[in-house]
């Protein structure tokens, strides 16, 4: 019987994506120092992480490649716009100039058609009408208009044998190899229940693991990334949640209250806090992005899908904003240096016992390392 090592290390987003998992991505890889990480990534949305408040974005290489000492592949679920590759990689060229970056020979180009389609076309689906699925569609038909990456600088498309021959090396030496996943499970084409308001891919473990040619009997951790308060952009429900606003989210955080769609607000504007002002705005049309209140069943869906073994909660200090950017630990919520109120303590435990799996950490701000990292007693 082969032994096969057990040393892939995933993470993906259990939402609507924007959960924070290019933060995830830099902490792992400076803390576990992966010998690999590996993406397939459509450039939709930036992965972002921040280093001594030095922010960086990423879309289709992978972020572990703030440590120097992480191998780099990108897998054939790739879809690369030039233009965008290049910006990226010269937004970071002191972590990729003359560093190696080994590219699958199916990644397939994205080019101003696959955008002008889904504009024409997608008008109404929440799309970012990057092309990505326009581009893909071309793949599944095995168009002959379809154009294939090249290579770009550092980044080097081998042939499938040497893909195939580097990446069973690190699957036999290597202790840790990371799998970045992107956008979220609730924008999964087959299974997040929007149809059509999704992605054009299927996001899940046992995806990203065919994405990258590898046996799911290397898998050796999972974990999910969400937010208390998730987000979408795409128009109609988020499952059964209510809507949000963010001005009942930034009082509430100050307050220490959950907010509840819909209740009044008059005579509470005093407690608005500037400082702790979380409204996101959409990068491209300047809008808010939509908030809701957390879907227990659907998230309860993408973790029987995926069985991660942990849960990142991000956004942690949205729900009391005097916890943002705490660091330290804490012992089954209730023991340590740092204290929960009640309420705060009632909410974890209602959600680490709802979902079945132990949240470990509870991010608190974008910085790199800020968390608060949960022990088991």
């Amino acid at each position: 019987m082969i032994n096969l090592k057990r040393n892939i290390y995933v993470i993906i987003d259990g939402q609507a994506g924007d959960c924070g998992k290019g933060k995830a991505f830099a902490e792992f890889a400076l803390q576990y120092n992966p010998e690999l990480a590996i993406t397939n990534h459509m450039p939709n949305a930036d992965h972002t992480c921040v280093i001594n408040g030095q922010r960086r974005m990423f879309r289709n290489i992978p972020v572990s490649s703030v440590n120097p000492s992480t191998a780099l592949f990108l897998g054939s679920g790739v879809f690369i716009n030039m233009d965008i590759l290049e910006q990226e990689y010269y937004d970071n060229l002191d972590l990729l100039d003359g560093r190696e970056i080994i590219a699958h020979p199916n990644i397939a180009l994205i080019e101003q058609r696959h955008i002008d389609y889904e504009r024409e076309v997608l008008k109404k689906s929440g799309s970012t009408f990057n092309g990505g699925g326009a581009c893909l569609s071309e793949k599944i038909m095995r168009s002959t208009d379809l154009n294939f990456f090249k290579g770009y600088k550092s980044i080097r498309v081998v042939s499938h044998e040497e893909y195939f021959k580097r990446l069973k090396e690190y699957l036999t030496d290597a202790k840790r190899i990371l799998l970045e996943g992107s956008q979220g499970c609730d924008l999964d084409i087959n299974h997040s229940g929007h149809y059509p308001h999704t992605t054009s891919k299927q996001i899940s473990v046992a995806q990203m693991l065919a994405d990258s040619g590898i046996s799911p009997r290397h898998l050796k951790d999972v974990t999910m990334i969400i937010r208390p308060f998730p987000i979408r952009i795409a128009p109609g429900n988020y499952g059964k949640s209510k809507e949000l606003s963010w001005d009942r989210i930034n009082i509430s955080s100050s307050i220490g209250t959950y907010p509840i769609a819909g209740e009044d607000l008059d005579g509470m504007e005093d407690y608005y806090d500037p400082e702790h002002d979380y409204t996101e705005i959409i990068p491209h049309s300047g809008e808010e992005r939509r908030v809701f209140d957390i879907d227990i069943e659907q998230l309860k869906r993408n973790i029987q899908i995926n069985t991660p073994d942990s849960i990142y909660l991000n956004f942690f200090q949205h729900l009391d904003n005097d916890y943002e950017d705490v660091r330290g630990t804490v012992t089954n919520f209730n023991s340590g240096r740092i204290y929960f109120e009640k309420p705060l303590r009632e909410y974890l435990y209602w959600l680490e016992d709802s979902l079945g799996v132990p949240i470990t950490k509870l991010g608190t701000g974008a910085e790199n390392g800020s968390y608060i990292k949960v022990l088991k007693r």
